[in-house]
This record gives C-alpha cells, sequence and structure tokens, in this order.
C-alpha cells in the first residue's frame, strides 16, 4: 500500500501542472491530504484534483498558487510514510509558504468498513486508531516543520455519518479532543494553527454529499472560508 501511494505521489507531482492553479505574483500553498481536499465525488469524473475543493478556492480568494497533493483513500500512516520518503514531495514542501494537511477520515472509515458499518462499533476498538493517528500526526507535523519555514495549518475531523448521532460523534469528540491537546502542545515549537471542522459542520447535513461522507460544494466553501483568514 506504501508503494502505492509513493507512486501515486510521484504522478501527482510530475502531472503538477494539472493540478496547480497560480497568479502572476504568488505565494505558494500545497495541499496533502486524501479525498477531502481532493474535492472527490464533486463531478463524475475523479482522475483529477477538482476544481472546486477548497485549496483552489483559497488559491482564487487569496491570490496564491495552489499545488494539491492530496490522494484519495490515504491514511496518516501512508502520508507519513510519503513526508518521511517521497523526495518530490518533500521538494514541493520545502518551497511552500503554507501547508494545509487534511488527512485521518480513512483511519476511522477503514474501522468501520472492517465492522461493516457503525453499530457495535467499541471504544475498545477506536481506542488505537486514535492513538496510531496521533502519533502519526504529531511525525508529520515534524517531519513537514523540518523542511519549510511556511505556515502549517491542520484540520480535524467531522462526522461524515451525521444521521448515526452518538455512534460516532463520540469516538470523533474524544480523537478531536487529543488532536487539539496535541497541537497545543506543539504551538510551543512549530508554527502550526488547527481548524475546527468539527464543530463548522455539525449541524450542517447540506455540508456533506447524500448517501456519501464527502463534501458537498457547499461544504467544501465552508473549508475554504475556515481557512482563509489564516492565509495572508
Amino acid at each position: 500500500m506504501v508503494h502505492k501511494v509513493v507512486i501515486a505521489l510521484t504522478l501527482i507531482i510530475t502531472s503538477f501542472q494539472v493540478h496547480t492553479s497560480s497568479a502572476e505574483e504568488y505565494k505558494h500553498l500545497v495541499a496533502l491530504g486524501d479525498s477531502i481536499p481532493y474535492g472527490y465525488n464533486l463531478e463524475e469524473d475523479n482522475n483529477n484534483p477538482q476544481k472546486d475543493a477548497f485549496p483552489y478556492i483559497i488559491g482564487s480568494e487569496k491570490n496564491v498558487e495552489v499545488t494539491n497533493m492530496s490522494i484519495p483513500g490515504l491514511t496518516s500512516r501512508e502520508l507519513l510514510s510519503a513526508v518521511k520518503s517521497n523526495d518530490k514531495l518533500r521538494r514541493t514542501i520545502r518551497n511552500a509558504d503554507y501547508v494545509l494537511v487534511y488527512i485521518g477520515g480513512n483511519d476511522l472509515l477503514n474501522l468501520v468498513k472492517k465492522n461493516k458499518g457503525i453499530d457495535g462499533i467499541k471504544i475498545e476498538q477506536v481506542a488505537p486508531v486514535i492513538r496510531d493517528f496521533i502519533y502519526n500526526m504529531y511525525s508529520i507535523i515534524i517531519e513537514v516543520d523540518k523542511l519549510t519555514d511556511g505556515k502549517v495549518l491542520v484540520y480535524n475531523l467531522y462526522n461524515p455519518y451525521p444521521s448515526a448521532g452518538d455512534k460516532l460523534n463520540a469516538p470523533l469528540y474524544y480523537l478531536n479532543l487529543q488532536y487539539a491537546s496535541l497541537i497545543k502542545l506543539m504551538n510551543h515549537f512549530t508554527s502550526i494553527q488547527l481548524i475546527d471542522v468539527y464543530q463548522s459542520f455539525k449541524g450542517h447535513p447540506e455540508y456533506i454529499i447524500k448517501g456519501d461522507v464527502h463534501p458537498t460544494k457547499e461544504g467544501q466553501k465552508a473549508l475554504a472560508e475556515l481557512t482563509i483568514p489564516h492565509i495572508q
């Protein structure tokens, strides 16, 4: 799986003009993550990152160049491996003024798939996933911070199944609480900012594609609006 991720990242970088929006005078924003910043299912064709994905909305609003290196299905473990070992990815991060890191949804969704649904998932099953995610995020942030002097923005996780209520809200609340504590600690020695997607999406089912787990165009706009105040 990690080998496939490295190949996918290489393909994205080598075809980078397809996934980059630019202006004559610009700063450089790099988006890392999964299908959320990719803009998956905004259109029928998912072969390339979508123009209505939130990194591109930010690029248009703030006149910054955007390189979207997100990969649908990516987990935090796979992103950590790529950030550590993919030379082209590391070079791209070095040139960034802003790095957006949106990852972690697949860590939980893979558990849901393994359990064949949300029903019956116990906190004992969720705890190791949260532990590994927090460790992976700490390591990703450390690696990215070594590579760039730019601002690093990370995102907590919204509930992709709002109709499930507390079945997923409880573990997500716990995960996001641990995540916030990690970022608060890392604020002392890294230039990092946490974007609270969980609260923003709460009570807004229209932000998620019906019968899907991905943001609608309205949801992508909400993600951009949360981020724009942090882009100078």
